[in-house]
Order: structure tokens, then C-alpha cells, then sequence
């Protein structure tokens, strides 16, 4: 199973349907959330419950769901089992560790054969791993406007088939789960339609596991590619350099922070999350290509403002 294909899978619909497991009174089965969320009567076209199926059918891809032997669905067994049911930030998390689970999916940008090459969360991990490389501070993504000339361009080829993104149907579905990942945000801008690769929730997430104490930047920067590896310092970005043959983002470029990673701590800067100071005697880097001062080191603080 892929999680792109099917492509009307809705991650958002992903929290209702694994809250409403949890709350259930008895084990439901496919067929019941399908009667559960869209009743009989209910827009009854042939393709009216296709969002629901193929969310089911992606939330398997990536373990949150299990289907046992009598055919009723259960939680995956890497998901935490919560007291309560998942909030909003709960349900981003889960879906980052099991989307971002490398020991199930491997070297994302090996070629397997056949369905061995989109299965788990494959196909989703090289679309996001190459959208997070693009400039954060350039204009926003989407398949018309740039996606289609940037891909053959950075990956050297016509062939759809060697693109992160192959079409504009799997586009429409990677930036839905790019969006509910925290690892973008839709376009503000007027007549600009399209997301922004800016991963503000994301790395905010990436935060709390980073010790409320001065750490040096490039630290800093390593904990977040370790806990998300689609953003730089990951694993899955050092794949997408290797076969690019350079890194796409124009900051890494200019020996700064990634554009998108160093884009999302000045926003969390401005919220009180995290405080960069400026050491004498120590290694910096700029966070953004537009910066004049090196920051050396950072003090994550819990919370932040509201």
C-alpha cells in the first residue's frame, strides 16, 4: 500500500476516524465507519465515501491503523494509546512518527520493484523531502506554477516516473499531508495559490525534545534534522542531495541554515520559544541568506508566548 495512491486520501479525516475507534463501544470494521460517517442517504454517489476509504487505506500504509483477522481496524502498534482522544498537535505527532518511520521504509530513494516502491510511506517521504528543500522564501508551490520546471530541472530528466512528485493528482494528495505533517502552510499571498515550506508546527514539535538549556546552533539545527529527517540534517534529505548532486535550497547555498528550517525559528523566536544569542570565540551560521550576524548559540524555553 502507498499513501498517494489512492489519491482522495484526507489526513485531516485521520484524527475523527481513529477518535471515534477509540470511543466506540464495539470494534468497527471498514464498513461501519463508512456507515458511521456517511450515513445511508448521504450523497449517495457511487464515489461518495472514496475520501473515507482511501484515508483508511493510507492511515494502514503507515501503521496507524491495523486491521485484525475478522476484519474489524484497530489502532497500529507503535500509537500510543491516549487518555483522552488525540488533540489536534497529539494527531500532528503521531503522524509525523509513523510517516517519518525509517525502519520500515529504509533508503527512501533506493528504487524497489514494484508496489515495494511506493509502499509504507515511500512515496510521501520523497515528495516532502523534496518540497522542504525548495526556498521557503521564494514563491509558493504549487503544479502549475513552478513544480513541473523545477523538477526535471533539479533531477535532470523528463521522466515523470524519476520525480518526488509524478503528477498533479499525487501533488494535490503530498501537500494535503504536507499541511497536516506542520511541515508547511498554505499561501497568504493574493492570486498565489499554493503551500509555502515553512514548518513552523513542525519543528515547534521538534523542540520539545530539545533540553531547556544553551546549546551551540549547530545542535540545535542536527536535533531537528534527527527528529524530522525529510528537513536538512536528516537522513532522507542527505539522500535527496546525493542524487540531485547538490542541495536545491538556496540558503544551504549560501552557507546559511536551510531557508525553511531557519525561516521557522525566527518565527518561534518571535513567539518566545526559542532565544539565539551571539558568543565570541564560537562557530555560527547565519539563519537566513539576508542576515548579517551569525547566531552561535540557542535556549529553547518551554511554551512560549500564547
Amino acid at each position: 500500500m502507498a499513501v498517494l495512491n489512492p489519491p482522495r486520501t484526507l489526513p485531516g479525516l485521520g484524527r475523527a476516524i481513529v477518535n471515534h475507534l477509540l470511543d466506540a463501544r464495539r470494534s468497527s470494521t471498514e464498513d461501519d465507519l463508512v456507515a458511521a460517517f456517511k450515513p445511508e442517504g448521504l450523497n449517495a454517489g457511487a464515489e461518495a465515501s472514496g475520501g473515507l476509504k482511501n484515508t483508511i487505506s493510507s492511515l494502514r500504509a503507515i501503521d496507524v491503523l491495523d486491521t485484525n483477522p475478522d476484519g474489524t481496524l484497530q489502532l497500529g502498534t507503535h500509537v500510543p494509546v491516549p487518555n483522552s482522544p488525540f488533540n489536534a498537535s497529539q494527531f500532528r505527532r503521531v503522524l509525523q512518527a509513523r510517516v517519518f518511520d525509517l525502519s520500515r521504509d529504509g533508503d527512501v530513494w533506493a528504487t524497489r520493484p514494484g508496489d515495494g516502491h511506493t509502499s509504507g510511506a515511500r512515496d510521501l517521504n520523497r515528495a516532502v523531502t523534496w518540497v522542504m528543500a525548495q526556498d521557503a522564501l521564494g514563491q509558493p508551490l504549487s503544479w502549475t506554477e513552478n513544480l513541473q520546471s523545477l523538477q526535471p530541472e533539479q533531477f535532470g530528466t523528463s521522466d515523470q516516473e524519476s520525480w518526488a512528485i509524478v503528477n498533479d493528482t499525487r501533488w494535490v494528495a503530498a501537500s494535503r499531508w504536507i499541511l497536516a505533517l506542520g511541515l508547511a502552510t498554505p499561501s497568504v499571498m493574493k492570486d498565489r495559490s499554493g503551500v509555502v515550506p515553512l514548518p513552523v508546527a513542525a519543528v515547534d514539535d521538534a523542540l520539545r525534545r530539545v533540553p531547556e538549556e544553551r546549546i551551540g546552533i549547530h545542535d540545535l539545527l542536527a536535533r531537528i534534522g534527527q527528529a524530522l529527517p525529510a528537513l536538512h540534517g536528516g537522513s532522507m534529505r542527505a539522500g535527496l542531495v546525493s542524487l540531485l548532486g547538490n542541495d536545491p535550497d538556496p540558503g544551504i547555498a549560501a552557507d546559511c541554515a536551510d531557508s525553511s528550517v531557519g525561516q521557522a525559528l525566527r518565527i518561534l523566536e518571535e513567539r518566545g520559544r526559542v532565544k539565539f544569542e551571539t558568543l565570541p570565540d564560537a562557530h555560527g551560521i547565519r539563519l537566513s541568506r539576508f542576515d548579517a550576524t551569525r547566531q552561535t548559540h540557542a535556549i529553547v524555553r518551554a511554551g512560549g508566548k500564547k
